[in-house]
């Protein structure tokens, strides 16, 4: 069999249709999730972007064992985690081409294309879709770079090919949809399909950076959400809901629901092209994210290292079988990121490395097995959270400057699956049970 794994940035997993939001509209991932399993209580391992592919490509746990390691240009790499594969790592990529697959990586997650990264190793065909975010591929025209749309007079200071202003040039050039990044990627995708129908068996990963920020769909994407809007497009910036006029916290959500409807369209695309190609019943298809983002919760907008709670943390994970074998099937048990690689490779029937420490999922699906995990370990930065079916428990484990000091705090999932309201001193002899279990992870160097 095949092997398409799609990976969605900064998608939460409740703006699917499929995962209960009836307002969203995601027809095509909808569409897979009907003729596929759904998994819905998947959260990450390791975050943010960087660290979350490591975990995909090798199925390996990364904290605590993670170190920061700071690269000259990359302003994101003090981040334990955030580096180039290791060269002991064994890759998803690789062990498929060492068995006979033809693999192939499509992606603007222009992060992985850094200097000092390595993530297109084991693959024996990439492209990289440029111009993301800070992506250093244009200088100019400058004096085409027009900031009056997206943010208030005095409220942005300019930083020469950083931030908004390289954002703005890199994609000054758009004429139409197709040259959003979205529809570059899933276009460039479906094409590679197609110029390989004699390379079977293949592998494809296709890692698309939307909806992740700068959110800046279509316009009439987020008009789906906001109709008759005529302000500013706040699409990058504030990092919490008092920076933004009421009218602009609305339009930010918009903005962000047209973002995931985008995405969806074009993954529509994707999935077009496989059934008209006939690979349907030949190729898994499976789609997840890296993690969520906060639109609100607890009054910030973006991920944060410190909130480690389900809008941020929760995954969409979607597997599509062959033949629509166990279609519609649901499963609620707990499920890890670092699972992905080795159910994956149980599925083509390939041996999985020793290097890897999740586990397959599948009995799950194929034999309702009941529990993998009794509980996970979720970190972000120098915070961590240990997760059950009943508690959420976040703590900072590490002292760092660039980790603000925050009391540890305690969700209960049965009443607030939302996670709310810290509800740790209501509760203080389970917060210090799961301090406990949590701090014995991190001595003991992981795995529960």
């Amino acid at each position: 069999m095949n092997l398409i794994f799609i990976c969605a940035d900064t998608f939460r997993a409740d703006y699917l249709g499929c995962y209960g939001n009836g307002e969203i509209q995601t027809p095509n991932l909808d569409r897979l999730a009907n003729d596929g399993v759904v998994f819905e209580s998947v959260y990450a391992e390791g975050l943010p972007t960087i660290n979350a592919r490591r975990v995909y490509m090798t199925g390996r746990h990364l904290f605590p064992k993670w170190e920061a390691r700071e690269h000259k240009g990359d302003h994101l790499s003090w981040q334990p985690g955030w580096h180039a594969l290791d060269e002991e790592d064994v890759t998803l990529a690789e062990v498929l081409q060492q068995a006979g697959y033809t693999t192939a990586f499509v992606t603007d997650v222009y992060h992985m294309f850094k200097p000092t990264g390595n993530f297109h190793r084991g693959f024996d065909s990439w492209q990289w879709i440029r111009g993301q975010e800070q992506d250093r591929y244009l200088t100019g025209p400058q004096e085409d770079v027009n900031f009056k749309p997206y943010v208030r007079d005095g409220a942005y200071q300019r930083r020469r090919f950083q931030g908004l202003e390289q954002y703005l040039l890199n994609v000054g050039r758009r004429k139409s949809e197709e040259d959003y990044f979205a529809a570059q990627v899933m276009r460039t995708a479906a094409d590679w399909v197609s110029d390989n129908l004699s390379n079977q068996p293949f592998f494809m990963w296709v890692d698309c950076f939307d909806p992740h920020e700068p959110w800046d769909p279509p316009k009439e994407f987020a008009d789906m959400y906001m109709p008759g809007y005529t302000g500013r497009e706040p699409i990058v910036g504030a990092k919490t809901v008092d920076e933004l006029p009421p009218e602009e916290f609305e339009r930010t959500k918009a903005l962000y629901a047209g973002e995931v409807t985008f995405v969806d369209k074009w993954i529509g695309h994707l999935l077009d092209r496989l059934d008209s190609s006939g690979l349907m019943d030949d190729t898994i298809i499976a789609f997840t994210s890296d993690h969520g983002t906060l639109l609100g919760e607890g009054g910030l907008i973006h991920k944060s290292h410190y909130m480690l709670i389900r809008p941020e943390v929760r995954l969409p994970f979607i597997v599509r079988h062959p033949g629509k074998q166990f279609a519609g099937k649901r499963v609620s048990s707990l499920v890890h990121a670092p699972d992905f690689m080795p159910t994956f490779l149980r599925l083509l029937g390939v041996d999985v490395p020793e290097r890897v420490t999740g586990k397959d999922i599948w009995p799950l699906v194929a034999a309702d097995a009941g529990l993998i995990h009794d509980e996970i370990v979720t970190a972000y930065g120098y915070y961590a959270s240990i997760r059950n079916s009943e508690w959420n428990y976040i703590i900072r484990y590490a002292e760092n400057d660039r980790a603000p000091e925050m009391p540890s705090r305690l969700y209960n999932l049965k009443t607030d699956p939302d996670e709310a309201e810290d509800v740790a001193p209501a509760h203080p002899e389970v917060a210090e049970e799961l301090d406990t279990r949590l701090q014995k992870y991190i001595d003991d160097g992981g795995l529960l």
